[in-house]
């Protein structure tokens, strides 16, 4: 027995395809079906948000064989619903009874017995109708099937549907013209054959088709289960010519059986309880005209329309289980339910799961996706084009800037932010790579085609090899020699990869975005308000620590911040600014630079580094929720990147505080730390800066030591700052040390190893003047 249950497989590996030819033969049967829609659980749901419950099926019971099985019915009846539940492709919720194959219920491995065609083609547009087929095939077969075996059994599928003659047309898009809509539907059919299915379900196969090729699908589909495929489709308003094809008939109205039985026997039963068909009427026809209420003599509205015609299907369904069709058919079901079928011949263990790598899937995803872009030279030449005039702009506008003060500096940091500014928002592109096929995703997952982690994993890569690597390094190349950037191997080597890590970061956004929603617009919007929040917060249009706490919290997670972080200080580190009108004399460094003008703090390598790991991990972050790679990984990711920017949050805090003790003199630092109220000057941190910069000019230029009062201190305050300068903070560093004062005994004077040396007091006031403007 078990021999003859592997010999389709043997005959496969043999390069025999008389499986298609003979595929295994099936039934299925479903009990007491009952599905209602919009439920939610109690305890997820608001008293004014509860939806309305609406029940679509009623306690549906039938068996479907082998044959043209057709699910009749007019609009909004439930047909496709049914279908969609013997098919499995329902949520559970709201579900009730049991579908059987073979008399055994739905299994993990039933999508792997049966096939599923959707009622709108769902193609990949670039591929071939012979790509297509194959792709298929190269994800649903068995592995231990060679490549040559897939590859008859694909022309054995295509000459069994005779798509011959456009076996190698691509499918086309809405702009550039393909197959025919006929061949679609053929093409969409062929997809689910390769596995030779013993069940093939189709969603109103006809629609947008016309008459003579609406007739030549349903003669393919009739082949088929001439051959020993159990065909199961819901079909709306099928012609005469199609109707005499049709084995079965389920007829429903109102989520009710009014009929099920042969298709032959239809017009003598509804005949027989008062409903004749005429000569030249379509037997379709009349069936959706029984199904609906009379309501020609009245005028209706909608309300009274529904309620009439569930009142005709209440009173249809009664005469249908009151009569001998309705007797017959319950002994089919009742024998299709104690159906018994051996181990060899059951079609759940004939059809059993593929068992490829992780890494096969990828492969194949990856082949196509890839094909989707060249075959997309519209794509390419975009990708390629725009970063070369950006960057030719870009570097246009600062060509060649200057080390000086007044101009370099500023120019520099204005490139900065604009190359991370157009580095995020190009990647605006990349949120129709999930939504554009969030159709064809859901449809191969639920068919089985490969895992949701390979899709995710495949489309990653070749997103980002063509359209995130080149162009980054085209734009890279350009823009760094163009503005004039320090010429160093390193320096332009850490300087792309910042910018590879701000648009891979950028466009993982994008994926967030577009995985989280489905329409283009709207995960448009969401991706576009969080560029613009981080970019305000990046750093360079406002000082962040002058926001308020409950706002500074969004620089922890701006990718602008980090990105800028990391290229003002590779470019800034080991310059000297020199004054425009003296471009000899360069007494400042850049490290000045970016602790004062940039306001990032910058103490050692991780001060650079720290910002890779933030962009990194945030890029990563992004993606890995993109994919919805799990509960687990999401958790983690979530509590890994925040405990990460708590971390270098109060990592950062700990080196500002240990900065500011360093540079600040004695006479400050007293005064700061023995004051009562000292923790209101830490939270201007703008101010402690300024208060810096009036002492380090003074103690760096004297070297002598001597005792210096409070008062001399604050003389020098008062001359050099408080009149020119900032008067607000002298009279708040009077107020400080009025406090002191009162707090210290005359042996406490403070003693600063400084003395003012008349004679170099007027080079000091020149120097400190300087420093204070600064």
């Amino acid at each position: 027995m078990a021999t003859n249950g592997h010999s389709t497989l043997q005959k496969l590996v043999s390069n025999d395809v008389s499986t298609l030819e003979n595929p295994q033969s099936s039934t299925i049967s479903f009990h007491s079906i009952n599905y209602t829609i919009g439920t939610q659980k109690s305890s997820y749901s608001l008293p004014f948000m509860k939806m309305q419950h609406k029940q679509i099926l009623y306690d549906i019971n039938g068996v479907f064989k082998s044959g043209m099985n057709a699910i009749l019915g007019p609009t909004g009846s439930g047909k496709s619903s049914l279908l969609d539940i013997l098919a499995d492709r329902k949520d559970r919720n709201g579900l009730e009874g049991e579908v059987l194959l073979d008399g055994q219920p739905q299994m993990p491995e039933y999508k792997y017995c049966v096939g599923y065609v959707v009622q709108d083609n769902i193609l990949s547009e670039t591929l071939t109708v012979r790509e297509n087929i194959r792709f298929s095939a190269n994800l649903r077969l068995s592995k231990t099937i060679s490549r040559k075996t897939k590859a008859t059994i694909v022309e054995h599928v295509i000459e069994q549907l005779g798509l011959e003659g456009c076996a190698d047309s691509r499918v086309g898009t809405e702009s550039v013209r393909g197959i025919s809509g006929g061949e679609r539907k053929r093409t969409s059919i062929g997809m689910e054959l390769v596995l030779s299915p013993s069940v093939l379900f189709l969603d109103e196969p006809t629609t947008g088709l016309d008459s003579s090729t609406a007739h030549a699908v349903l003669e393919s589909l009739h082949r088929l289960s001439r051959r020993g495929h159990t065909i199961i489709f819901s079909i709306h308003q099928p012609r005469y010519s199609i109707f005499k094809l049709f084995d079965t008939i389920f007829l429903v109205a109102a989520g009710r059986c009014v009929y099920h039985g042969p298709a032959n026997s239809v017009l003598p039963y509804f005949s027989s309880i008062g409903y004749e068909c005429e000569q030249h009427d379509n037997p379709a026809d009349f069936l959706l005209d029984v199904t609906h209420a009379d309501t020609s003599k009245n005028k209706v509205n909608n309300h009274e329309l529904n309620k009439k015609n569930e009142e005709n299907a209440h009173r249809l369904h009664d005469l249908y289980i009151a009569s001998n069709v309705y007797t017959l058919m319950q002994q089919e079901i009742k024998a299709a339910r104690n159906r018994i079928v051996t181990t060899a011949t059951s079609a759940v263990n004939y059809h059993q799961p593929s068992t490829k790598s992780r890494f096969s899937e990828i492969l194949y995803v990856a082949q196509r996706t890839l094909r989707n872009v060249y075959r997309n030279p519209a794509l390419i030449t975009m990708q390629t084009f725009v970063p070369t005039f950006l960057a030719v702009l870009i570097g246009l506008i600062y060509l060649k800037v200057d080390n000086s003060e007044s101009v370099g500096v500023p120019n520099r940091m204005g490139a900065i932010f604009f190359i991370v500014v157009n580095q995020v928002m190009s990647n605006l592109s990349a949120i129709e790579l999930f939504i554009k096929e969030r159709a064809l995703f859901i449809h191969e997952n639920a068919s089985g085609y490969y895992h949701v982690s390979t899709y995710f994993i495949a489309k990653l890569i070749c997103d980002l090899i063509p359209l995130r690597i080149i162009p980054s390094i085209i734009f890279s190349t350009i823009v760094y020699f163009m503005i004039g950037f320090q010429s160093s191997v390193a320096k332009f080597f850490i300087f792309y990869l910042a910018i590879f890590l701000t648009t891979t970061c950028g466009a993982s956004i994008c994926f967030l975005s577009s995985a989280s929603v489905k329409v283009f617009g709207v995960a448009n919007l969401l991706a576009a308000m969080s560029f613009v929040l981080m970019m305000i917060f990046g750093g360079f249009l406002v000082v962040v620590s002058s926001v308020g706490k409950y706002l500074s919290w969004i620089k922890w997670v701006s990718l602008f911040r980090y990105a800028i972080n990391i290229i003002t200080i590779n470019e800034f580190e080991g310059l000297e600014i020199c004054p425009r009108n003296n471009p000899n004399n360069c007494t400042m460094s850049g490290t000045y630079v970016i602790n004062n003008d940039a306001h990032i703090q910058y103490n050692n390598d991780w001060d650079l580094w720290y910002n890779f790991v933030a962009l990194t991990y945030e890029n990563w972050f992004n993606k890995t929720q993109s994919g919805n790679v799990g509960a687990a990984l999401f958790i983690i990711g979530y509590i890994g990147f925040y405990g990460f920017v708590i971390i270098s949050f109060f990592v950062q805090q700990l080196k500002e505080t240990q900065k500011q003790r360093a540079d600040l003199p004695a006479y400050v630092l007293k005064t700061l730390w023995d004051i009562p109220n000292k923790n209101k000057l830490y939270e201007e941190l703008a101010d402690v800066e300024r208060l810096k910069r009036i002492f380090h000019g003074y103690f760096s230029d004297h070297e002598s030591h001597t005792e210096t009062t409070n008062e001399e201190l604050q003389t020098i305050v008062d001359k050099h700052y408080y009149t020119d300068t900032i008067p607000s903070l002298s009279r708040r560093t009077n107020d400080v040390q009025e406090q002191a004062s009162q707090s210290m005994t005359p042996t406490q004077t403070i003693s600063t190893k400084t003395s003012i040396d008349s004679s170099k007091q007027d080079d000091y006031d020149t120097h400190f003047f300087s420093v204070s403007v600064v």
